[in-house]
């Protein structure tokens, strides 16, 4: 099952790379939860590793986790805090029976909960706003996506058709509601062709279009400006593999344009989240060689560069699920 959901073609393993939301006290807030398992509101390095299915967290006040748990074959990694402690769980959720599995951080117990069907795509979030992550998926089917919420607060479901079913998933807190709107990018006819954001804000009802990249870049969205809302920000890959990485973000907060030359086009994954617990997500890629190394710019320390090996080669680093 080749469940990684990326336009590159780069990425061929058999494991999903879904950004879950945790919303608790505010956009970025909910960007680092979903990688911080030692609840220190900073996002912690953490890989998963094919070969014997176990996941490697390194938190960030130092403390290691190792825990087997899932398999390679056929589950989607989908950590997020499902239980409301501010740390996140390990979860996956598995494609061939349409299960939630998940090991809640509060009391270390294991929980599994059906919801979707083989086929579907995992977008576990926080889309009532309650501090939980809800199950839920998207299918694609009639030419349309059709998003299937399984809401925490009440247990009742949400379905719902927002994008066609050739966009790609991009739900973020982009109105700063503190709960996850749905989202799409839409990629031109083209690889090159403009792309175009589609965004219903779960405050209004509103839709936003923005048109932003083109087609062929990756979707990378966080809070990078601090200011409590999802951010529209792509990557793009250079002409060669020893070519740069370019980022390009949307700031919310006044619309201009963040860029950085940041990653190399054939040997990095993706990796963006808060790692220096400054409110702002950190422009950050993970490398496969050199036996897995995180490099992010430290955004609350002029851009500084931050380096720290963790993993080892064909690892899959978890903070990757935010790549679309």
């Amino acid at each position: 099952m080749n469940s990684i959901l990326t336009k590159s073609g780069k990425i061929s393993v058999v494991f999903a790379c879904v950004l879950l939301l945790v919303v608790s006290a505010s956009a970025q807030l909910s960007l680092r939860k979903a990688l911080d398992f030692d609840n220190d509101n900073r996002a912690d390095f953490s890989v998963f590793r094919p070969s014997n299915n176990v996941w490697y967290i390194r938190g960030s006040s130092g403390v290691s986790i190792s825990q087997a748990f899932g398999s390679s074959n056929t589950d989607y990694q989908t950590p997020g805090d499902y239980d409301g402690d501010g740390k996140s769980d390990i979860c996956v959720w598995r494609d061939t029976d349409g299960v939630w599995y998940r090991i809640n951080s509060s009391n270390n117990t294991f929980s599994g909960v059906a919801f979707g069907a083989s086929g579907d795509e995992p977008v576990a979030r926080d889309f009532d706003g309650d501090a939980k992550t809800d199950q839920a998926v998207i299918r694609r089917s009639g030419g349309v996506m059709t998003w299937y919420v399984l809401r925490s607060t009440t247990g009742t479901l949400l379905a719902a058709q927002f994008g066609a079913e050739t966009d790609y998933a991009t739900p973020g807190d982009y109105d700063g509601d503190l709960k996850i709107d749905f989202a799409v990018q839409r990629p031109g006819t083209t690889p090159t062709a403009q792309a175009i954001f589609y965004i219903l804000q779960s405050s209004n009802n509103s839709l936003s279009v923005i048109p932003w990249g083109i087609g062929s870049d990756m979707v990378v969205p966080g809070d990078y400006d601090g200011d409590n809302k999802t951010d529209i920000a792509v990557v793009r890959e250079g002409a060669t593999t020893n070519s740069a990485l370019t980022w390009y973000i949307r700031n919310s907060s006044n619309g201009a344009l963040q860029a950085f030359a940041f990653g190399a086009t054939g040997s990095d994954l993706n990796t963006q989240a808060d790692y220096d617990g400054d409110g702002k997500t950190d422009v950050a890629v993970w490398r496969d060689a050199n036996n897995g190394t995180f490099y992010w710019l430290r955004s609350g320390s002029a851009n500084a560069l931050g380096v720290f090996q963790w993993g080892t080669t064909n690892d899959f680093p978890i903070a990757s699920y935010d790549t679309h």
